[in-house]
């Protein structure tokens, strides 16, 4: 005997959540049919955390499907990064956006402090002793790029690794390192 109910209701019976777990988002629930099974039960998890206002805005199905299936892959790979998952990383913000309400300070009982350490002086043995080590140091030291995206919210539109090192060169981030690199290391181009 063929299904009486529609296939978006029939999928999600299959999968075991009843036809209105997303009622509280219309939007979602038109878009049902599009989410693979491990999607929709994040959007079950969203939902159940409160978080319904994220599908107020989700235009119609057909419009904006890539988009849509793109946001539940950033779900999936926050829900699989995180310690806990998803539920954890909203429960940690609220508590963290409630402290910050409240006015709770983090730091509290922490008491700054300047380390101690050398003074040195341009040129002197302390200063060229100091430098030897430490170029002798840097060969065996693993150095990490700033990565991931553009620099707008630096106020720059281009990549990060292009922004301007603060040298009186003005190079590039990039060019500065791959100095380094290659006057650390010893290599020649």
């Amino acid at each position: 005997m063929a299904s009486t109910l529609d296939p978006t209701t029939d999928k999600l019976s299959k999968l075991g959540f009843k036809g209105d777990f997303a009622s509280s988002a219309p939007n979602l629930q038109k878009n049902l049919h599009l989410l693979s099974p491990e999607q929709i039960e994040l959007a079950k998890i969203l939902l159940e955390m409160g978080q319904s206002h994220l599908f107020e805005n989700w235009a119609e199905p057909g419009a904006g499907d890539e988009e849509k299936k793109g946001f539940f892959d950033q779900v999936a790979r926050l829900n699989s990064s995180y310690p806990g998952g998803l539920a954890s990383y909203l429960e940690t913000a609220r508590g963290l956006l409630a402290d910050s309400k409240a006015g709770k300070n983090p730091f509290d009982g922490f008491t700054p402090s300047v380390p101690t350490g050398e003074h040195l002086t341009f040129g002197d043995d302390n200063f060229i002793n100091f430098e030897e080590a430490g170029v002798k140091e840097a060969r065996k030291a693993a150095f990490v790029l700033v990565a991931g995206g553009l620099g707008e919210r630096l106020g720059y539109n281009g990549i990060k690794v292009a922004l301007p090192s603060r040298n009186h060169y003005r190079n590039m981030f990039l060019a500065a390192v791959h100095r380094f690199y290659i006057g650390s290391s010893g290599c020649q181009l």
